[in-house]
Order: C-alpha cells, then structure tokens, then sequence
C-alpha cells in the first residue's frame, strides 16, 4: 500500500482524528511502520503476548476470544478495519495481549514503534487527545461490557440490548455469525437461535436477505429497551 493511499486511509481512524492526510503522511515517516497480512482463521497473537507495536487493522476482521478450562471458547469483541488494537495495554505496567487475537478473513494489519509515537504524541495535541479518547471509550466499553453481563439474565434480554447498541437504519446482523455470538453470550447456539425466531414470531423481528434482520421499531419499543 503507498503511503499516500494509507495516510487517506487512516484520516478516518481514531488515533489521527483532525489530521489531513499529508500530515498523517509526515506522521507515519517518523514511525518506521510496517503492513503485514494474515490469512482467515490465522491466529495473530496469543493471550500474554508482549505488546510492543501500536497496531490497527487496516483491511479485514479479526475478533478476541478466550479459552475456558472446559476448552469452550468465549468470543470477547470484533474488531474492523479502522480499530485500534490493545490501545488500553500498550502502556502501563502489564504491556501484554488480554486475549487471543483471530482473524476472521485475510486481514492486514499497520504496525508502527510505540516508543516513535510516544514522541509524535507529545509534539502534537490533537494526537495526544485522540490517544486519551480512545483509551477512555475502550474503558467505557468494558465498563458497559461487565455491566450488560452482570444486569442482563435471560437470552432475550441480551439480544435485545445487542439490538439497541448495534443497529443501524431498522436493521441488525447479527455478527460475526449467530454460533460467535452465542459464545460471547455464553449460552447455546440452538438456544440463541430459538430466543431470535420467538422475537420473529412476536413481529419484533423480521428475517430479511444475507442473515440481516429488519427491526420493527414499535413493538421493540413495547418491550422497553
């Protein structure tokens, strides 16, 4: 990828917010950066492993999961293109991956020094804000994370407040897959699957094209959420 194309590329990424392209571009010549690519289901990095690079995927997906000590596997997050990688890890004390990072289809991945961007940060102020933003709306994420865990007992509560906060025009897909989320809900596909027919049935949903679902507003409002 030219630097051109990437730096236009990433005036849309958090950590370069309110910066034009070709100051990205002076940017990125001051880090010593590198692209790498990945292949689907391609474990990029272990949970413990050191973290010594700010990363950001610029092509593909990837998500974060754990392994239990039954060996079932908990689906964190997904990130897209454009995320930020660990940004709440790369400082501080345990400089480590939190979890296991997988990718979802061929991906790339930008890599650049965190010790170079630690003195890009500090020569300007927006780069240093954008960095404490995204740091804090990741700690806000988990905040909400433990609190949807902790507050949300049934599977139909959980799909509806997943509704809420991923929704966009009616709609919501359900993703990366109804199997992933099942996991993240810690529950059963079979399980998660009858809980989004019953919401179906009840004309709160409506399957629609490509696993996207249309979303019938007035009746998601009766249910308070």
């Amino acid at each position: 990828m030219k630097i051109e194309d990437l730096s236009l590329f990433l005036t849309k990424v958090s950590l370069f917010k309110g910066l034009n392209s070709e100051e990205i571009a002076n940017c990125l010549t001051k880090t010593d950066f590198e692209i790498k690519n990945y292949k689907k289901n391609e474990t990029v990095f272990f949970r413990g492993d050191a973290l010594k690079k700010v990363i950001i995927i610029i092509g593909g997906t990837a998500h974060g999961e754990m392994q239990k000590f039954n060996g079932d596997t908990i689906i964190i997050n997904q990130m897209k293109s454009g995320e930020v990688l660990a940004s709440a890890f790369l400082f501080g004390k345990d400089n480590i991956f939190p979890v296991d990072l997988v990718t979802l289809e061929n991906s790339k991945f930008l890599f650049f020094s965190k010790e170079k961007y630690l003195n890009l940060i500090q020569t300007d102020k927006r780069l240093l804000l954008n960095f404490i933003n995204e740091i804090s709306n990741r700690s806000q994420h988990l905040s909400k994370r433990i609190w949807f865990n902790f507050t949300h007992k049934t599977i139909e509560e959980k799909i509806l407040s997943y509704i809420k906060e991923n929704s966009e025009n009616g709609k919501i897909k359900f993703l990366p897959s109804i199997s992933a989320l099942a996991k993240r809900f810690e529950v059963t596909r079979p399980a998660l699957s009858r809980e989004i027919s019953n919401l179906c049935k009840r004309n709160i949903l409506t399957k629609g094209e490509n696993g996207i679902y249309l979303i019938n507003s007035t009746n998601l409002i009766e249910k308070n959420i």
